[in-house]
């Protein structure tokens, strides 16, 4: 299919009249939506109707920004009296992170860690939901 001057020109009137490409298409025939559209850009025909410019006078205010609420305070690890968690290998110790990685106060917990999870019972709190606060 060759697009002829008086496809063209009709496919401008259609277009300009607000049809879409596959009412042109069909309008015109032996033509597909893509083909409309293709020629449409090709032809420079606007898409959509661009936003009018912002007065160059008028300055652009910012609109105020929502802050969230900071997060609850991280409770305090209790220590176990019955366990020292010096003599823990590295696994069985508390793994929370305390400050910023790559700061030179970065920490972790080591408290002494509940059986099956990487943190101490404070932290457990802080990390898990239970399922009927999940809801």
């Amino acid at each position: 299919m060759s697009w002829t001057d008086e496809r063209v020109e009709k496919l401008k009137q259609l277009w300009g009249n607000g049809m879409t490409a596959a009412q042109i298409a069909e309008e015109i025939g032996t033509v597909s939506r893509n083909a409309v559209i293709g020629k449409a850009h090709r032809l420079g025909l606007s898409t959509s109707k661009k936003p009018a410019p912002r007065p160059l006078h008028q300055p652009m205010i910012p609109r105020p920004r929502k802050l969230a609420p900071p997060p609850p305070p991280i409770p305090a690890p209790r220590p176990r009296p019955d366990v020292n968690a010096e003599d823990l290998p590295w696994h069985r110790r508390c793994q929370w992170p305390i400050g910023h990685p790559g700061e030179r106060d970065f920490h972790f917990c080591g408290d002494v860690a509940i059986g099956g999870k990487p943190y101490c019972s404070a932290h457990c709190q802080s990390a898990y939901r239970h399922k009927d606060e999940a809801a």
